[in-house]
């Protein structure tokens, strides 16, 4: 299978970073070390390619009147540059996708989906089947953008001097129009859980100069590869698709009650979901774990509490700098934080975790 490359690749390539596959992708996984570059992104800022992420242009007078007929969240009211998270969902609630939406306006992409990596066809696919007589059509757009993350506490302040644009305000998942290199971009305010974090949509062709001028001094901003980014990511309890997200979960037991509305009306598995919520049903939920210094632990293994199987782990990862060793998985109930669990592989006992929370990554919902 050949591997996708972003148009930085080249570059970054050069610049001595070491490289892996991920995602159909060769990716950075890191630069100066990921100790730094984790440092950097929770201290002051970093960058990430993120180009691995799906892109989508879906055009047409329908197609928020469609997206928000079929996913959780209300996105019809979407105003140009507004934006919000919601599910695709299949008819038995669970998930299709976690999908960002954004109304860059008729004179620029028109809707922009954000997708998870690799989730480009399923989710044209899907729209496809529930297109009937709308107004749609929806383009893959991954190919022909570049898309980075710039993440950090002083991630708007280094943005703002390098794009010219006033960030102050921008609610999460709206987005301005800025100018680095020369040239437009988006700027797209997508937290990754409670840390700040700015996506920067630009064409391909102008990517390697943004870069240059996001790394370079005046900036102050670090790049950081692929194994400093999935550690901020379990961190942060971010699901990841494939791990976290996908049919084997719906959106309550993910956490992700806040990017489904229950006042918006019918969508696609809304009766499953709601019933859920009404009657308490939700079996199991996503959790963030701290596992012991001496814990042996990969995603797929059990958890116990008791000798009883609670759960199973489906993220792990070692902070750098610091070698606390976290995770996320999927236990039954809605265990409190301190909870304590014996982590199980192969039936031996390797160690011990404990729940840190249950992460709600778009807030409690409509309450």
């Amino acid at each position: 299978m050949t591997l996708h490359r972003s148009a930085l690749h080249p570059l970054l390539a050069a610049s001595g970073a070491t490289l892996q596959q991920r995602f159909g992708w060769e990716l950075p996984r890191a630069y100066s070390g990921p100790a730094a570059e984790f440092r950097a992104a929770t201290q002051s800022a970093a960058v990430h390619d993120l180009s691995y992420l799906g892109r989508l242009k879906a055009a047409g007078k329908d197609a928020l009147d469609l997206l928000n007929r079929l996913s959780t969240n209300q996105v019809l009211k979407l105003a140009p540059g507004q934006g919000a998270p919601t599910i695709l969902t299949t008819d038995r609630g669970r998930i299709l996708d976690l999908v960002a939406v954004i109304n860059t306006g008729p004179d620029s992409i028109g809707v922009l989906l954000l997708t998870s990596p690799g989730m480009q066809q399923p989710v044209i696919q899907w729209l496809d089947k529930y297109t009937i007589m709308e107004d749609l059509t929806v383009t893959d757009l991954t190919q022909e953008t570049t898309l980075l993350a710039v993440l950090g506490p002083q991630a708007r302040s280094a943005l703002e001097r390098v794009c010219g644009v006033s960030l102050a305000g921008l609610a999460p998942f709206h987005s301005v129009m800025g100018r680095a290199a020369g040239q437009p971009l988006r700027v797209i305010h997508r937290p990754l859980g409670e840390l700040p974090s700015y996506d920067l949509l630009m064409s391909p062709q102008t990517a390697p100069q943004v870069w240059s001028d996001l790394v370079g001094l005046d900036a102050g901003i670090m790049p950081a590869g692929l194994a400093a980014y999935e550690a901020l990511r379990v961190q942060q309890g971010v699901p990841a698709y494939g791990q976290e997200l996908g049919e084997d979960y719906n959106p309550l037991e993910a956490g992700l009650i806040g990017a489904i509305s229950f006042t918006k009306g019918c969508y696609i598995g809304q009766e499953v979901i709601a019933r859920l919520d009404t009657y308490k049903k939700v079996q199991k939920r996503l959790a963030m774990l701290r596992f012991s210094p001496d814990a042996e632990v990969s995603p797929g293994a059990t958890l116990q509490q008791g000798g009883q199987e609670v759960g199973q782990v489906t993220s792990v990862a070692r902070v750098p700098g610091t070698e606390e060793l976290m995770g996320l998985g999927y236990l039954r109930g809605s265990p409190a934080p301190g909870t304590r669990l014996e982590v199980v592989v192969d039936g031996a006992a390797q160690g011990r975790a404990e729940v840190a929370k249950l992460p709600l990554l778009f807030g409690p919902g409509e309450g």
